[in-house]
Formats: C-alpha cells, structure tokens, sequence
C-alpha cells in the first residue's frame, strides 16, 4: 500500500474508534495556532475536536494549514492532520494552571514534500477558564519543533 492509502486506512480506522467511545460524551471544538520550526518550517491555523477517553486522557484531532517557508525555496502552502492523546496531570481542573503531556501521530504537508507520517511529543497548559472558553499553550515535537496557542470551549458538563 502507498504512504497515501496507508494513512487513510489509519485515519478511518481512528475516526471510527473515536466515534464509537465519543457518542456518549461531550466533544469540544478548539481553535488554535501552531509555528513548526523545522526544515522547512511552517504557521498553521487548526480546528479541532478535543473527546474525552477518560476523566484523566483526552484525544484531540485537529487539521490546519498555512504557510510554509524555507531559506533557499521560498514560501509555499502547508497542511497538517494530528490524533494526539494528552494525559491530564490535573483532571478537575483544581489548580489555576493545569498541566498535561500527550502523544500521538500525524501527517504533515509543505508544498514542496508529499504526505508524510510524524510523531507527536506535547507538553502544555489549560490555562484559568476565560468567559466559555478554556486558553491553551503547548510545545512540542512533531515534524519539527512546535509551539503552539488556543481556546476549546469549556466544558460545562457537571463532574
């Protein structure tokens, strides 16, 4: 099978893992903004879905795109697909500032390059609840250095 095909089949199959835990459960949708700092860096703006898979792990799915650059070609158009698990280290919420770590894959896009399979390393922050949204700062490697900022909408579930 191509890298292609190979990534659809995953991508469907993890959809449809997620679909099936999720039903029950409450589904966030984040917005967010990520710089790559890598060969061929890149400023992407993401959607994503942020599932509960527990009280302490959440998966997150985001895709975005935007600009990539690289010293000797120019800019071009780059785009990105993540599944990443973060673990909680403060599941309620009880500290102002609450930490987590994730892991996961994705596949990344620059213009010049085809698809192409990454790793994913997170560590970041939910930052104190601001009005129904929940600010967010993480860094990262994943096809390159990352960093990246956003909101998710609050969860308003009663624990």
């Amino acid at each position: 099978m191509t890298s292609g095909v190979q990534l659809a089949v995953l991508t469907a199959a993890t959809l449809s893992i997620v679909a099936t835990v999720a039903r029950a459960q409450a589904i966030v949708p984040e917005v967010r903004i990520d710089g790559i700092v890598a060969h061929r860096g890149a400023l992407q703006a993401a959607l994503g879905l942020d599932m509960p898979i527990s009280s302490a792990m959440r998966l997150e799915l985001a895709a975005g795109a935007g600009p990539s650059f690289a010293p000797s070609q120019g800019s071009n158009v780059s785009a990105r697909a993540d599944a990443v698990v973060h673990f909680l280290l403060d599941p309620r919420h009880l500290m102002r500032w609450s930490p987590y770590a994730g892991g996961g894959v994705g596949a990344r896009y620059d213009g010049v390059q085809p698809w192409r399979a990454v790793a994913i390393l997170v560590v970041g922050v939910n930052a104190p609840k601001w009005k129904r949204a929940v600010p967010f700062i993480e860094a990262g490697l994943g096809g390159g250095f990352r960093l990246g900022a956003g909101l998710r909408v609050a969860d308003t579930r009663k624990p």
